[in-house]
């Protein structure tokens, strides 16, 4: 059981292909998230990531972004805008 409840919660996690981002993609989609799993590196679909978040029942979605790029930051900032 977990302590605090995200459920009907999207949660962004940067970094979430290894390391804390990881992990903090697994504690959310174990309190109920939806992740959206941001990193430069990670794959489109079948990274451990996404399996771990699956895994604990909930929804995974990867955006590939480099935060080094100012203009891909801009363009993942307006996809978060145009979201409801």
């Amino acid at each position: 059981m977990s302590a605090f409840g995200l459920t009907g919660k999207l949660a962004v996690v940067t970094g979430a292909r290894r390391g804390i981002g990881r992990a903090m993609a697994r504690a959310l989609a174990g309190a109920g998230a939806d992740v959206m799993g941001v990193s430069a590196s990670l794959e489109e679909s079948g990274s451990r990531v996404e399996k771990d978040v699956l895994a604990a029942g909930r929804t995974f979605e990867a955006i590939l972004t480099d935060f080094a790029d100012a203009e891909a930051v801009r363009a993942l900032g307006a996809e978060f805008a145009g979201r409801e």
